[in-house]
């Protein structure tokens, strides 16, 4: 489609936040133009009996460029992306080297800039302490980042910033410019001392005893705190636990927003006996208590967002003693198709889907023209085949993308999946495959 022709979406249920219409979309240029009944376009696309949603937004990535690209890059991470009706990705700082300066940002952009991207995307920068004892909160300050991720308790990678004067010196330096902070929340002190009691147990079960709830709740509070003290906007990745949402609805304002993640939602500490080290991630899998209540709190309108934290590892990697295996899981192929099935059970709505994929993290992270269908709006969309049932298959639909050819997931059909997605107004997955048109641009 050259940029004066019009592409119109006919017949399908344009799904927002508020409820479902049956109306015609048409884009040119990169943008909706157009929404409402009887349009015309130079091609059509017929979607009789289904929706249409905006594309989702997943705020947390490891597209691991630069550094690790055997295990992922931002050519089969975006591809997977687009393949799970993702339009943007926002990717994580823990490279090798670590994005800790505005020099190695500029060198990662220009490395994804040069070789291009199939979908969205933009940059965290990590938040790190020199020698001296230095954070480097001022390059952030200074720097065109999404966010400053601040690790507070150790992860995978070698960022950590875990001492209460560094992190109050981030939080009052980044609360005074208005800048967003990003943090994963476990705290370091309680981390290492359940470590030590369980060391020389090499079985993934434990991976929940030692980073357990208080772990997390100790740090979500920290930096709840610290948030409220500085004025700082704050977000908390991966929240886990019914403990963490409530001390988070207890500080809750327009300057803190949280995710959760779909690993989370659909798995609990159960798998890490049956799927050992490929269900081994930070935070761990919890109880069904816990995954009901980040269910419930999708519904009741107080979780923020859902974020993959799509981290992925080859099968090599993890076919490993639990102590030597990195944790994290790939989950930009499954992510929607998840949400997608809970509605097809009657857990959630299309309209939770939209409000947790598209608007939530449009609206905290700043993204402006995205996150919804409308006129003038930038046409990242997807189309949704409700009917559609498929089972996720590590060379199949759910991990065809990903370099790391795995899904947590595998063998769960799932009903509902994206079936068209596209990019600026330009259709970047089809019938199953993804088109060699790179239409991503940063944002």
């Amino acid at each position: 489609m050259n940029s004066m022709t019009s592409l119109l979406f006919k017949n399908g249920f344009v799904v927002t936040p508020q409820g479902r219409q049956k109306v015609d979309v048409l884009v040119r240029d990169g943008r909706v133009v157009e929404m409402g009944e009887g349009l015309e376009g130079d091609e059509v696309i017929d979607c009789e009996g289904k929706f249409l949603l905006p594309g989702a937004i997943d705020v947390h990535v490891h597209l691991r460029t630069p550094g690790e690209t055997h295990k992922e890059d931002f050519e089969s991470g975006t591809r997977a992306a687009a393949a799970g009706g993702v339009t943007i990705v926002l990717d994580m700082p823990n490279n090798k080297p670590p994005i800790v300066s505005r020099e190695r940002l500029e060198a990662k952009r220009a490395l994804v800039g040069e070789r291009g991207a199939f979908v969205n995307y933009g940059f965290y920068m990590g938040a790190t302490v020199d020698v001296s004892g230095a954070t480097n909160v001022d390059d952030y300050l200074e720097s065109d980042a999404v966010a400053l991720k601040v690790y507070m308790g150790s992860s995978t990678g070698d960022l950590l910033v875990n001492h209460k004067e560094w992190l109050e010196e981030i939080f009052e330096r980044a609360g005074a410019q208005d800048r967003l902070i990003c943090v994963h929340a476990e705290d370091e002190a309680l981390l290492r001392e359940n470590a030590m009691k369980y060391e020389g147990v090499d079985d993934p079960t434990v991976h929940p005893k030692i980073r357990d709830e208080e772990v997390a709740y100790r740090a979500v509070s920290h930096a709840l705190h610290l948030a409220k003290r500085f004025g700082t906007r704050l977000h908390i990745c991966h929240v886990s636990t019914a403990r963490e949402l409530r001390e988070i609805e207890a500080f809750k304002t327009d300057k803190v927003s949280f995710e959760v993640t779909p690993h989370h939602l659909f798995l609990t500490q159960e798998s890490l006996a049956t799927k050992g080290n490929f269900a081994k991630m930070n935070p761990p899998l919890r109880t069904d208590q816990d995954r009901e209540a980040l269910m419930e709190g999708i519904r009741s309108g107080v979780v923020t967002m859902v974020a993959t934290d799509h981290a992925p590892h080859t099968i090599s990697e993890k076919n490993v003693p639990y102590s030597q295996a990195p944790a994290g899981v790939p989950g930009l192929e499954t992510m929607v198709p998840l949400l997608l099935d809970a509605v097809n059970h009657g857990e959630l709505t299309l309209e939770d889907v939209v409000r947790v994929t598209s608007l939530g993290p449009a609206v905290v992270f700043g993204l402006k023209g995205r996150g919804k269908l409308g006129p003038g709006e930038w046409a990242d969309l997807m189309v949704v085949d409700m009917e559609l049932e498929q089972m996720i298959e590590n060379s199949g639909p759910g991990a065809r993308f990903t370099n790391c050819g795995w899904s947590v997931f595998e063998g769960r059909i799932l009903k509902g999946w994206p079936v068209i997605t596209m990019v600026n107004g330009k259709v970047v997955f089809q019938n199953g495959k993804v088109s060699t048109v790179r239409a991503g641009r940063e944002v």
